[in-house]
């Protein structure tokens, strides 16, 4: 599987039928894509989920930003995995809440570039990802 362009639009995203991506979003915001998971909402305003982010993926050496975008609180980042160097597309978008601006939640699709199976890997990354947004 190649990669997915820089930047991408979760409501026009179509997932492949293999096991080896993941993919979390609030409700509705995928359009006819189901997810894996409903994403949580966050007591932090979209612009500060985006720079959590931000924050992380230029803190890790295993990631590798690909591209940002503070208009649209988009994010894609390469994550390569410690063991088999394996890369992995990862795209996060800061979605608002309706009616509260103080409070947002997230769409994050991991995918693995190769393979059938990712043993769950882009899930633990997805997982990972909320836990941090949600603590820092």
């Amino acid at each position: 599987m190649s990669p997915l362009p820089d930047l991408i639009e979760f409501p026009a995203l179509k997932r492949p039928a293999r096991p080896n991506n993941c993919l979390v979003a609030p409700e509705g915001f995928t359009g006819m894509v189901s997810v894996d998971e409903t994403a949580p909402v966050f007591d932090k305003t979209p612009k500060q989920v985006f720079n959590v982010v931000m924050d992380l993926v230029l803190e890790r050496v295993e990631w590798r930003l690909r591209a940002s975008d503070p208009d649209s609180l988009r994010i894609s980042f390469i994550a390569v995995t410690p063991l088999m160097k394996f890369k992995d597309d990862v795209y996060v978008q800061a979605v608002p809440v309706d009616g509260d601006d103080s409070r947002s939640s997230v769409a994050i699709y991991s995918a693995s570039r190769i393979g059938y199976s990712d043993l769950g890997t882009n899930a633990k990354r997805v997982q990972e990802l909320l836990e941090l947004i949600g603590t820092r």
